[in-house]
């Protein structure tokens, strides 16, 4: 018989004070480990922990703790499995602030020893924090601030070169970092974003500058010929999978010729359903004038990332990343703009500026719509005449937004806080949850997003939950019933829906962190499997789904703690209009019946915050605790 043991994690956790400069380096509690499992099951543990005592701050000051963490996949050479996490208080919403994000950083921080990195306090001069396995060092990076983040990635590997072990990896905060942009993201060699809720401006706000990995040490699974077995098993799932397949050939913009037949896709600042050029940004037209190669994250063979490249004219850039389809769709439908060149052009300013494509597109087509209806002009644009299509003002104010220049200034505090600075009916092109712009998917076209989006604990997301994946038919998990069952159309059923995806939803992307496109053709059971081979644990369905509850609790807690109430769980007006024509025709969400059946499964008060007595009986006590006092 095989003897248990602990394998996937790297076994420490760094924790870095930049206040004081101290660096501290914790061994991982393998009780622990077992009891969470690692992401933001870690994460809103520590969180939780490190502000018990002082619940009441502001997200840009020293208070704000700020971790980043793997899972005890990561670093694994399988399919979908390279992501990590960060958490903090969002600087954009004032609630609890969340992204998730692939790549090579997170692998090789475990080859440099450490499962995660707790950030806290605030330095007096910008910084980064230099990683060479048993060293790691604060490091001054005055040479590095106000610079984009291409310069300041490419600058800091040459930089670094002669010091490093392997090949190193950067992850940079840019000017709108800098600048304390709502919005602004980590972005991690250049393209790959932990783009939502503004972790960006809280990097800003403590002079982080930059993390640079590099490790020479490899992070090796319990069971290796177990797992080895598993992945020569899903090698055929994976070779037979029409989603996976969409996925290498096109990327994430694949979804543009799917959504469009089911009103998935947002038009006109969610105003249309249907638009005659949608064509001009599908995978075919993309590929036909952008695209210009592949890109993986470490260990996958997917390679969903793509390659853009714009050889001249206006929006002329080098090769570098294409736009997602969250992208395409903020900056392009969204704007009535068919320009996939100036979409291209406007995600490479994201990302050289660390700023969220979902929110910073929807409040540029926020911003169109306010400037066809009068409440702002030319005076305020600059001279910019900020209309639907116009594909050379969108990019420009993109990089205003990013600069804080003019109107920019304005925008950059992210859509809601725009239109209380703007007034009038500002409010009513709003579309927004709890202050975050929602993603590209329409709830009128499939009701349980709507649920979704309303009670996610960050805000409007489409990745808070696996209620987007299973509803839209991309994860079947036939091990779980609510899971695999079809629904009638409409509102019914989807509270339970959302429930039990959030509770293995929380388990699978934010615990153990698969991919949701990678891992997407993962059932329960290989999953699952793939865990207790790498861990050694012998984790069950039924363990782990508590497991994801708990993290739910905690990530719902932390929000009304931080002030939301049960108004906040309400979709915005814009959302709730119903359409006069196309597929989505007629069509809303029931919320009120939604939140009544979903209050009532999580025993949620009348302000929607967790009873006392559920939290106890989950063991969180501490939560009740301080929701409580």
């Amino acid at each position: 018989m095989e003897k248990k043991k602990m394998g996937g994690y790297a076994g420490t956790i760094l924790y870095v004070d930049l206040t004081t400069g101290s660096i501290e380096k914790k061994p991982l509690d393998p009780v622990f480990a077992r009891q969470n499992i690692g992401g933001l099951g870690f994460s809103t543990r520590i969180f939780l922990d490190m502000i018990h005592k002082k619940p009441e701050f502001d997200a840009l000051s020293p208070d704000n703790p700020c971790i980043l963490m793997t899972g005890p996949l990561t670093g694994m050479m399988m399919n979908g499995v390279a992501r990590w996490t960060v958490c903090a208080k969002s600087p954009l919403t004032g609630l609890w602030g969340d992204a998730n994000v692939g790549g090579h950083f997170g692998a090789n921080l475990k080859f440099a020893g450490y499962d995660g990195i707790v950030i806290t306090g605030a330095s007096e001069k910008p910084v980064f924090l230099f990683i060479k396995d048993d060293v790691v060092e604060l490091r001054d990076a005055g040479k590095y601030w106000g610079k984009d983040v291409y310069t300041v990635t490419d600058a800091m590997k040459a930089d670094l070169k002669e010091e490093s072990i392997k090949k190193g990896h950067v992850i940079a905060i840019g000017p709108a970092g800098e600048n304390l942009v709502g919005f602004a993201s980590l972005i991690h060699n250049k393209g790959h974003a932990a783009g939502r809720t503004g972790m960006g401006a809280v990097w800003g706000s403590k002079k982080l500058k930059a993390i640079y990995v590099t490790g020479s040490g490899q992070v090796a699974p319990a069971y290796p010929d177990r797992l080895k077995e598993l992945r020569n098993e899903l090698k055929e799932v994976y070779d037979g999978s029409i989603f996976i397949s969409a996925m290498k050939s096109s990327g994430t913009p694949s979804h543009m010729d799917v959504g469009i037949l089911s009103g998935d896709i947002p038009i006109k600042n969610w105003q249309m359903t249907e638009w005659a050029e949608i064509d001009e940004l599908g995978p075919a037209v993309i590929e036909e004038k952008i695209l210009a190669g592949n890109r993986t994250c470490f260990g996958c063979g997917v390679a969903c990332k793509k390659e853009a490249e714009v050889k001249d004219g206006p929006f002329k850039m080098k090769k570098g990343p294409s736009p997602e389809y969250e992208t395409v769709a903020t900056f392009g439908t969204m704007c009535l703009n068919s320009s996939i060149e100036s979409i291209a052009k406007a995600n490479e300013i994201c990302n050289q500026f660390g700023m969220d494509t979902i929110s910073c597109g929807s409040t540029i087509a926020f911003a169109i719509e306010c400037f066809e209806n009068g409440l702002i002009t030319t005076k305020d644009t600059d001279g910019l005449d900020l209309s639907w299509g116009n594909s050379e003002a969108i990019v420009k104010m993109t990089e205003k937004i990013g600069k804080k220049e003019g109107l920019g200034a304005i925008l950059c505090k992210g859509s809601q806080k725009a239109a209380d600075h703007i007034g009038g009916n500002a409010h009513d092109f709003l579309t927004t949850v709890k202050g975050l712009e929602a993603p590209m998917h329409d709830p009128r076209s499939s009701h349980g997003y709507g649920l979704a989006y309303g009670v996610s604990p960050r805000g409007a997301c489409h990745e808070a939950s696996l209620t987007f994946e299973v509803e839209g038919g991309a994860i079947f998990i036939p091990e779980i019933p609510e899971l695999s069952e079809s629904l009638p159309a409409g509102s019914e059923g989807r509270a339970k829906l959302n429930v039990v995806a959030q509770d293995y939803g929380m388990f699978f992307s934010n615990c153990a962190i698969f991919c949701n496109l990678g891992a997407g053709p993962l059932t329960a059971t290989p999953a699952l499997d793939m865990v207790n081979h790498v861990t050694g644990f012998d984790y069950t369905l039924e363990e782990v789904m508590e497991i994801g509850r708990k993290l739910w609790y905690l990530k719902r807690g932390l929000t009304n703690l931080f002030g939301a109430r049960a108004k906040e769980d309400r979709l915005p007006k814009r959302l709730m209009t119903p359409m006069e024509q196309g597929p989505t025709e007629g069509s809303v969400p029931d919320m009120d019946l939604m939140l009544q059946e979903f209050y009532e499964m999580r025993e949620l008060d009348e302000e929607g915050i967790p009873k006392k007595s559920v939290l106890q009986d989950l063991g969180l006590n501490k939560m009740a605790e301080m929701l409580y006092n």
